[in-house]
């Protein structure tokens, strides 16, 4: 007989072993082979070397727009693959796999948490290489304001993630509805935010909409942590509070509704 000590010591590789499992079991559909990972490197890379040095020639009031910009678009990136965390989970339900996952013997956190980890390993492979030309775009940083942006963006894309999350059990109801909810609000939370201009530079009418979208705060806090001038961005506590708020409340919410209101769900 186990001791409890033994126990516990067992219970929680075994329960690693099996959120592995969930996550790897998706996660091999999506990277073989990998061309929706390598699509959004090239769409970047074009953005940036096109677009984002004939406009970086326009704009005048930043110093170097071009790097600026490249950080906008990586903000963009992360808002998407968070998004699209939410999604998968309607998905799911709509194609009759969220049943089957429901009656497997595990636990809705660790499910949950299957899919909280799911999102942050699509995000890691999809930011990695802009993220990298980004930095040796801009040259001057250090390993800790690397390390800041990169938890910051992982903040972020959790915080997104969690709040389509909450929204997806709309669809339970009409997944027409959530699909038309969601397809605004991302275009009201990417336009009306500063991921390409600084917030000083907005029309006053659209300011105050700004400071609504958490990728407003994500993307100055991740351009100060860079090393721009922070003249032009958002007071960075204010940043990390509503960053932190958001992904603690939203993650919280969706496993709540998770394990309380998801059970019984029937495929469409």
């Amino acid at each position: 007989m186990f001791s409890c000590t033994s126990q516990a010591r067992y219970w929680r590789p075994q329960q690693m072993h099996d959120i592995i499992r969930l996550v790897w079991f998706d996660l091999k559909h999506e990277l073989r082979p990998p061309v929706w990972i390598i699509m959004e490197w090239i769409t970047f890379t074009i953005q940036l070397g096109i677009y984002g040095a004939l406009i970086s020639q326009l704009v005048t009031g930043i110093s170097n727009y071009q790097q600026f910009y490249a950080i906008g678009f990586i903000v963009m990136m992360t808002f998407g693959i968070g998004s699209h965390t939410g999604r998968h989970f309607v998905e799911h339900a709509h194609e009759g796999r969220l049943p089957y996952l429901l009656s497997l013997p595990i636990s809705r956190s660790k499910l949950f948490l299957s899919m909280a980890l799911q999102g942050g390993i699509e995000l890691a492979l999809m930011i990695s290489v802009p993220l990298a030309i980004t930095l040796a775009l801009i040259g001057n940083f250090t390993f800790l304001s690397v390390v800041g942006a990169i938890v910051t963006l992982f903040v972020l894309g959790f915080g997104v993630a969690g709040l389509m999350l909450g929204l997806s059990f709309i669809a339970f109801k009409s997944a027409d509805i959530y699909t038309a909810i969601t397809v605004g609000l991302s275009s009201i939370i990417i336009r009306f935010s500063t991921v390409l201009y600084p917030l000083m530079f907005l029309p006053p009418s659209y300011a105050p909409v700004a400071l609504l979208s958490p990728l407003t705060y994500g993307a100055d806090l991740v351009r100060l942590l860079l090393g721009f001038d922070p003249s032009i961005l958002l007071d960075p506590i204010y940043a990390v509070a509503v960053l932190t708020a958001l992904a603690v409340s939203t993650l919280g919410l969706g496993m709540l509704l998770l394990q309380r209101l998801v059970e019984g769900v029937k495929s469409a």
